[in-house]
């Protein structure tokens, strides 16, 4: 159950999706597509994408979340390159467009309105605008032979992208009270987010907490603003039927134990760096028998690794954390890394398993 594969496959993806743009153009330098034959798109593109692995993971990213908003995108060929523009927008370079943004957030406090924190849309609105079509199509075309499942960040690492980090990290001295109205709200969000993928047929979400860990702030912080809003959110998901995987950043110093009480159905961590170790062994002991772990095996490993030395830290793992382990890297694999190698850990996990 290797994570971040939406990061690791996005070149192929976006080659991919030109590709198919290509083929809905027959020749022409410009159409106008319609909300479905845009997800059809995304989700061929996708398919394509993941045809380079011989043995895909057991689960797959929902890729994208195109709406009906989207209905009347335009594509364009110029200059041998494929061009797509939203409704309205202007084109972009499907290959070599923008991929998010790369600039560091430090502190973006004067800017938040506390009275302006928008309420969630309830389930009934976003059905009605169309938000359950593209995953529903997802999972259909999935098949049941792959586990789709949604990805979201934990409610009190949301407040990053509002306060940015020295923001963040100063509010939890200087407005305590602000930065709970932030949580509170972004836990909102995340609940209506939750309901909508029980809505659309997803059964599984992967949710990451980050900047939380003991190598950034106290347990007393920790345990006011990030575990509450992380547990209501895992415990809303259980309550609904979706599994859960709760990927953990950073270093778990005194907070293994509150780790262990979160209602997530798996644990995952990334691999030990940055002067933190993250041992298995001592992960199993603190959780229990019962818990699902993801595996964390070091990234640059598995890129750098022949097949002798892959299958040495798979078994490795699973000696350390016992049957219930879902291979996996601690970390996205790098962009660099042969497909192959990430076969070779499927392939090796389900040799073990046999």
């Amino acid at each position: 159950m290797q994570i971040y594969l939406g990061l690791f496959l996005e070149d192929r993806r976006r080659e991919a999706l030109a590709e198919v743009y290509r083929e809905l153009l027959g020749g022409a330098s410009e159409r106008t597509l319609t909300f479905e034959q845009v997800s059809d798109a995304m989700l061929e593109a996708w398919a394509r994408a993941w045809s380079v692995l011989s043995s895909p993971p057991a689960w797959m990213p929902l890729p994208g979340w195109p709406t009906p908003a989207m209905e009347g995108t335009r594509v364009l060929l110029r200059d041998g390159r494929v061009l797509a523009a939203g409704p309205g927008g202007q084109p972009w370079d499907v290959i070599d467009g923008p991929r998010g943004s790369t600039t560091d957030v430090w502190d973006r406090r004067e800017s938040v309105d506390l009275a302006k924190l928008g309420a969630p849309p309830t389930l009934p609105e976003m059905l009605a605008d169309g938000w359950a079509e593209y995953p529903q199509r997802a999972v259909e075309r999935s098949g049941g032979e792959w586990l789709v499942y949604g990805s979201m960040g934990a409610p009190c690492w949301g407040a990053y992208g509002m306060l940015g980090f020295g923001g963040m990290m100063e509010a939890m001295r200087s407005d305590p009270e602000g930065l709970d109205a932030i949580i509170a709200n972004r836990l909102a969000h995340m609940l209506a987010r939750i309901d909508l993928y029980a809505e659309a047929g997803i059964e599984c979400i992967f949710i990451e907490e980050c900047l939380s860990s003991s190598d950034l702030i106290s347990e007393a912080d920790y345990l006011r603003f990030s575990y509450p809003s992380t547990g209501a959110l895992l415990q809303h998901a259980r309550d609904l039927g979706l599994r859960s995987v709760y990927y953990y950043c950073g270093a778990i110093e005194d907070r293994l134990e509150h780790l262990a009480t979160l209602p997530a159905d798996t644990l995952a961590f990334e691999e030990s760096k940055k002067d933190f170790a993250i041992d298995l062994a001592a992960v199993r002991a603190a959780v229990g028998p019962e818990r699902a772990l993801l595996g964390n095996i070091d990234a640059v490993l598995v890129r750098d690794a022949d097949e002798a030395r892959l299958r040495r830290e798979v078994e490795a793992q699973f000696a350390a954390a016992g049957p219930l382990l879902a291979t996996s890297a601690g970390s996205p694999l790098t962009l660099d890394t042969d497909a192959r190698k990430l076969d070779w850990m499927v392939e090796l996990s389900a040799r073990r398993g046999a």
